[in-house]
């Protein structure tokens, strides 16, 4: 397929007059807010029926609203899925290497000293704990799930970060801590303070690189390969803590 040129980074962020920087922050805030109301709901403040159904609404207003915007965007500002050789290739080199360090990390220093026990209870209550939906589960957090964090994280969110008149040297921290944060809490939940410094400093890591890779190819394919390896990498580690 043929390439398209990368993003221009203050082109993009010029690409929009200053009047509707509210408007930006207006549709920007629910979507940077739903994420981590939703874990805190169904993990810390009220586990059960009513934390999941808050969990649900949040998860509806994280994917639904980026969505929405798509549809009504013109095709300029929606995001892009073309494909260029080298990038592609950069997808996969990053996301392999992320993995290998992330189940050496497991296998040869964390496995045998981290208490899985609340993770595989959450996993068992959940029904996940049989191959055939644990796999399932598995297929759509690497494909699926992955895919639609690239479209809210590294195109809405980057888009309207960068709309409200901020250069890319900040968007990029800035919007890989807006994915970091409810990862802290869903780490928080289920292993130490030490995993979880560690867990979370990979997600803004890998949050950082997605957006790099978006930003200088123009697409979300490199990111979106790169991100569903590393989730294949933590299904991996999820399998050998149901195996033992």
């Amino acid at each position: 397929m043929a390439s398209e040129p990368a993003e221009k980074p203050e082109a993009e962020a010029c690409s929009l007059p200053g009047s509707r920087r509210a408007t930006h922050l207006a549709v920007l805030l629910p979507v940077v807010l739903a994420p981590t109301i939703g874990t805190l709901s169904a993990l810390w403040f009220w586990p059960g029926a009513f934390g999941s159904t808050i969990y649900a609404g949040c998860k509806v207003v994280l994917y639904g609203l980026p969505l929405f915007i798509w549809m009504r965007s013109q095709r300029p500002q929606r995001p892009s899925f073309h494909m260029e050789a080298k990038w592609v290739l950069a997808g996969f080199g990053s996301g392999a290497l992320i993995s290998a360090v992330i189940l050496a990390l497991w296998f040869l220093a964390l496995s045998e000293s981290t208490d899985t026990n609340a993770l595989i209870l959450v996993i068992k209550e959940n029904g996940l704990d049989g191959p055939i939906k644990f796999w399932l589960f598995a297929a759509w957090l690497c494909l699926g799930n992955s895919l639609l964090e690239e479209i809210v994280f590294r195109w809405f969110v980057d888009t309207r970060l960068s709309a409200l008149g901020l250069r890319w040297t900040l968007v990029l921290p800035i919007s890989a801590a807006i994915f970091t944060l409810h990862h802290i809490f869903v780490l928080a939940a289920y292993f130490d303070v030490s995993l979880t410094v560690l867990g979370s400093a990979g997600v803004f890591i890998g949050g950082v690189l997605w957006s790099i890779l978006r930003l200088k190819s123009g697409s979300l394919i490199p990111g979106w390969i790169s991100h569903a390896l590393v989730d294949l990498a933590i299904i991996l580690v999820g399998a050998s803590i149901l195996a033992n």
